[in-house]
């Protein structure tokens, strides 16, 4: 695990949840909550399959079909921030913890939620620790006995200037913009040889969960806020600033052609309609 004292502070300043003094007295006060800590080399023990289903937010989540979730349920998966509203217990989690949503985290992510949860692997970033986001800290934010998988979270790559992908860009991580990024790069490290996205839906900026009660004025508001979406140009199909100039469709390919297919692994899509079909194939189970 890398260190960095610079970082540590950074975080802290910028991001945490809570002053030093609060963080402290809560362990205390929860020193009873039970956590272990999972060693990388471990993580492999949670793997009972060479597919993943790696769940994103989009709006076909919706469109999941009875037999498609006993499929699903055949195999691990891996669910990502706002996915928990899906109820559906995935083998690893990844929640990022970003100030900007811990408001809503805190109404959305309640006690029933939390124990479907019980036996993912909690994957946590070291700079999230920094933040004094913890099981201690904040038991609410975690699954109950939480099983939390620590890694450094690795640097995103960046393109010097507007041009397709290559293959270096890969080398050191498979990061790009947002957390599916993050999901194809830890799956890749546990070595998974099929790797389903289920709600990337880069047509729309609509959510699954847009109309669940708890999420619906939340949504209603950031919707009203956020103009380019009301004009139908959405993020992730927009080059983007500061280095990250390529969309996100042309990352996914990218990802797959270049980087997954020649070393024997493959990236699916798990909607019939999905704009990155057929590029990226439909999952063969789901045909």
């Amino acid at each position: 695990m890398g260190f960095s004292i610079r970082q540590a502070i950074f975080e802290y300043r910028r991001y945490t949840l809570l002053p030093l003094h609060t963080a402290i007295w809560r362990w205390i006060k929860n020193r009873d909550v039970r956590y272990s800590l999972i060693n990388q080399e471990d993580w492999q023990k949670y793997k009972t399959s060479d597919t993943i289903f790696l769940f994103g937010s989009g709006p076909s989540i919706n469109d999941i079909t009875g037999e498609q979730w006993e499929v699903i349920k055949a195999h691990d998966s891996f669910g990502m921030n706002y996915s928990f509203l899906t109820k559906f217990p995935t083998t690893y989690f990844y929640l990022g913890y970003e100030p900007s949503s811990n408001n809503i985290l805190s109404q959305s992510f309640s006690e029933d939620i939390r124990v479907i949860y019980e036996k993912s692997l909690w994957l946590l970033p070291m700079k999230v620790l920094y933040r004094l986001t913890y099981p201690r800290t904040v038991p609410y934010f975690f699954p109950p006995n939480a099983r939390i998988a620590l890694f450094d979270f690795p640097q995103g790559i960046k393109l010097e200037t507007d041009r397709p992908f290559k293959i270096e860009d890969f080398h050191h991580s498979l990061i790009y913009r947002g957390s599916m990024g993050l999901g194809i790069h830890l799956m890749d490290l546990l070595g998974y040889k099929n790797i389903v996205l289920m709600g990337v839906d880069l047509h729309t900026y609509r959510h699954f969960y847009d109309n669940f009660e708890v999420m619906k004025k939340e949504r209603e508001e950031t919707y009203k806020r956020d103009v380019s979406s009301q004009e139908g140009t959405f993020e992730d199909l927009l080059p983007q600033k500061d280095m990250k100039r390529r969309t996100m469709e042309d990352y996914y390919y990218a990802v797959n052609e270049l980087y997954l297919q020649p070393k024997g692994a493959n990236l699916y899509v798990g909607n019939q309609n999905n704009m990155l079909s057929p590029r990226i194939p439909l999952f063969p189970d789901f045909k």
